[in-house]
This record gives structure tokens, sequence and C-alpha cells, in this order.
């Protein structure tokens, strides 16, 4: 006799995914509506104990989600994009950022974000949160230490 698949959830993981794209379709944003996106640029390392004054709201939350002793913030850069427009951030070390907001509802916000090192893809996600709302996003390393994104959109 055959065994039946008695492991939880069954099918429940594959039609949740049904469900979230069929949710994810009836997002809707006008194809002319802009979105803010502004990303700082901070080098973490373990040479020194500073944190950057400009950091100084999130610093709990650097130290909790990384294990570095100064963290400086080298940049700032903004855009502000229409949904579907991609837009290209310089980041150091021959990297950059490309970012083009999507379809979201209401006050949330979609990113869809790829970090490239020359040609090569580090990293592509996408990226779901609230207007006014921040995603930190720990990146290659640089330098001595390494590149950390604090991405928000408004």
């Amino acid at each position: 006799m055959g065994r039946r698949d008695q492991r939880p959830g069954g099918c429940l993981p594959a039609i949740a995914f049904f469900a979230l794209l069929l949710f994810a379709h009836t997002a809707v944003a006008a194809p002319d509506a802009r979105v803010a996106v502004d990303v700082g640029v901070v080098v973490a390392s373990h040479e020194g104990t500073t944190v950057d004054p400009a950091l100084s709201s999130i610093r709990n939350q650097l130290h909790s989600m990384f294990n570095y002793s100064s963290y400086r913030m080298v940049d700032r850069l903004k855009r502000s994009l229409s949904v579907g427009e991609t837009g290209e951030f310089v980041l150091p070390g021959n990297r950059s950022m490309r970012v083009t907001p999507a379809p979201a509802k209401g006050d949330k916000v979609r990113l869809a974000v790829q970090v490239m090192e020359g040609e090569r893809n580090l990293v592509s996600t996408t990226l779901g949160l609230s207007r006014g709302g921040m995603v930190i996003l720990g990146g290659p390393s640089y330098q001595k230490g390494v590149l950390i994104l604090i991405i928000s959109a408004e």
C-alpha cells in the first residue's frame, strides 16, 4: 500500500502562495504615483567605537543586527521615482543599487532592489514597507568592514 504524505500543511503553502499572488494582483497604485526613495550608505567596521550622530536614532537596531563597533554614514542618496521607473544609486567600491517601485496598495510601498558590483548581481529582492518605513540591508564587504544600506520610502 502507498503511504500518504503526512507532512503538516500539505498543500497549504501552495494555496497560501496562490492567494498571496491574487492579493498582490489586486494591489493598485497609479502609474504616475511617485515614490521618494532615500538610501543611507553606512560603513560598519571594528575600527573604533563611534556611531555617526546621523545614525543615533537607529543605534540600537544597528547594534542588535550587526556585530560591529563603529558605524559611519558615508553618503545619503535620494531620488523620486514613478512606479515602474528604475533609478540607479552609485555605491562605494564600484557598486550600484537599482531600485524600481512596484504597484502597492494604500500606504504601502514595494521596491524591487538589485545590488550590483560592476555587472555582477550581488542581491536581488523585493522589499515591502509602509510609506515612511525603513529597511536595513547588510551589504557587501568594503574597506575593513561592510556596507550597510538604510532604505526608506515615502
